[in-house]
């Protein structure tokens, strides 16, 4: 990605697998229009392991959504509407957009790289944010997750 996105010093207490991190590109207001949150697949359930059961729209029926608790005390709803199983290079992961006709495209190859049809309906309006761990596949490909805010509320609420 060109910058780095975090340190690990090995200093005591710190995680040894790392942590869960925006891309260093993104505002952390989660307000681009795609917003990447990069987590290992920890083979101890942690981190972003769990969305490799996304790979199965049955779980996907049963969690359709997520949420992120933000430091201005708000919760983002986000509806996924689009999982997949991608090359690290694949256009899932833009974060920058010319103009409208190329955030379409975006949205567009997201939702035909899905494993599966959701139903949910993205536009250019819509705020994404991409969920990407690796896979058991090869060490170029990753499960990502999108999903597009549908509400933010105090927390609480």
């Amino acid at each position: 990605l060109g910058k780095p996105l975090w340190r690990n010093h090995h200093r005591a207490g710190a995680c040894p697998g790392g942590t869960i991190f925006v891309n260093a590109y993104n505002h952390a207001d989660f307000n681009d229009r795609n917003t990447i949150i990069y987590g290992h697949y920890m083979y101890n359930g942690t981190m972003f392991n769990e969305l490799e059961q996304y790979h199965e729209k049955s779980f996907w029926e049963k969690y359709p959504s997520f949420y992120i608790y933000t430091p201005d005390g708000n919760v983002a709803t986000y509806q996924i509407y689009s999982v997949g199983v991608v090359k690290d290079t694949s256009e899932g992961y833009t974060y920058q957009f010319a103009d409208d006709a190329a955030f379409a495209s975006f949205l567009e190859a997201t939702k035909a790289s899905s494993l599966y049809d959701t139903g949910v309906e993205v536009g250019n309006d819509s705020q994404i944010v991409t969920l990407s761990t690796c896979t058991r596949e090869g060490n170029d490909d990753r499960t990502i997750v999108h999903g597009v805010r549908v509400n933010v509320q105090p927390a609480g609420e």
